[in-house]
């Protein structure tokens, strides 16, 4: 372990050399100070379910399935997120219902703790545990405490914890997994073959946000992708210019996994474009989910991934804002999303991948008016199949359950 250095460090040894006494008396201290921070969690109100989601909130999605669930009759959720130990981590700015600091994690999860033993239902994420260390333990090692309680425990599934690299390899003829691996495909191997073994001892309902997931995870049911439309969607009288109207369209790419979005390749035709003054590239990275709204109504073109094959968050939060979209998505995917909209029409996204990005990003530039009526398309597809009415559907199919 490396040596600890600067003032946090002279006041941890200083507490540290105090006499057992003090210290115990120091540690009671910190102890209750953390536990009245956890009795702040919001509580639940006199409802007959009552149902908790995390506790990562990856991408958001713990917050936005809990308020789909809160559409179900009869039901209340909370979504839950701990405090990483990633220094600068700060989950860019998703909203949460519960979160439990470091210090709660530490010393206050006893108050907590009781909170989850009178729920009804929890639907933990990626496997990871919910009663206590959630970032060391996993969902195995709760079912005990958690179904002795009368809780009725779902498994949620998002995508690379679990997405085989060398399947993906095999299948997909884009895939980002092809070719000799390094240090972190190895590290991602392994975290698929640990969420693998967690999913083989589960014996309840697992659910996947994206149909490519069905692939991987043997009889999932998919709880699909929410996101809030109406602030993604363009406030009344809109933006003085349209999508594609300008003289330069605007061409944003947001890749928080650049090696999972395919941005190498993505970047060498959006230089090429812009060099020859055809498009403007705005590339983000660390932005706040809060601040995502006016970057996408500010543009034209967003371009997801072209490599995974799989339709992520953004792509419902661009279609939502009427946005043009660019993205991979494998035909059996495409095929599955259209059966699964309730006006079984396709989802209003460009097909690209590495070696068709340019010709297609060239055709739009090209043709403004056919891509523009598709981008028109992406709000009302975006609403029946991301609004949150889906997920509750799916979520209540589990939550009203004799």
């Amino acid at each position: 372990m490396a040596a600890l250095r600067g003032p946090a460090s002279w006041a941890y040894r200083t507490y540290q050399a105090l006499p057992g006494p003090v210290h115990a008396a120091g540690e009671a201290v910190l102890r209750l100070s953390a536990e009245r921070q956890a009795r702040k969690l919001s509580g639940f109100g006199p409802t007959s379910r009552r149902l908790l989601i995390g506790p990562l909130n990856t991408a958001g999605q713990a917050q936005r399935w809990a308020r789909a669930a809160d559409k179900v009759p009869g039901v209340e959720a909370r979504s839950l997120t701990v405090e990483r130990r990633v220094r600068g981590f700060t989950g860019y700015g998703y909203e949460t219902d519960w979160f439990l600091s470091r210090k709660v994690q530490l010393r206050g999860m006893r108050p907590y703790q009781e909170r989850v033993l009178a729920l009804t239902h929890v639907l933990a994420e990626s496997g990871r545990a919910v009663l206590d260390q959630p970032l060391d333990r996993t969902i195995i090692e709760d079912l005990p405490r958690l179904r002795a309680a009368g809780v009725d425990v779902g498994l949620l599934i998002h995508g690379s914890e679990m997405r085989d690299l060398r399947r993906h390899a095999e299948t997909y003829p884009h895939s980002p997994f092809h070719g000799e691996w390094d240090e972190r495909w190895e590290r991602m191997q392994a975290t698929v073959e640990h969420t693998r073994a967690i999913v083989a001892d589960f014996d309840g309902p697992v659910f996947v946000p994206t149909p490519d997931m069905l692939d991987f995870v043997p009889g999932a049911t998919m709880l699909p992708i929410v996101v809030d439309v109406d602030r993604f969607a363009v406030p009344a009288g809109g933006p003085a210019v349209r999508v594609l109207e300008r003289d330069r369209p605007v061409v944003l790419h947001a890749p928080t996994n650049p090696r999972l979005k395919g941005t190498d390749a993505v970047e060498q035709v959006l230089h090429r474009l812009e060099g020859e003054g055809l498009v403007t590239y705005r590339r983000l990275q660390g932005v706040p989910n809060d601040e995502m709204p006016t970057f996408l109504q500010d543009a034209d073109v967003v371009i997801d991934q072209i490599v995974l094959g799989n339709p992520a968050t953004l792509t419902a939060e661009a279609t939502a804002a009427g946005r043009l979209v660019i993205a991979h998505l494998l035909p059996h995917v495409r095929e599955l999303m259209t059966r699964l909209d309730d006006e079984s029409l396709a989802p209003p996204v460009v097909e690209a991948d590495p070696a068709t990005l340019e010709e297609v990003l060239r055709e739009v530039i090209r043709d403004r008016t056919a891509y523009s009526s598709l981008a028109a398309q992406g709000p009302a597809w975006a609403r029946r199949n991301h609004d949150g009415t889906r997920a509750a559907s799916v979520l209540s199919d589990w939550l009203t359950a004799p």
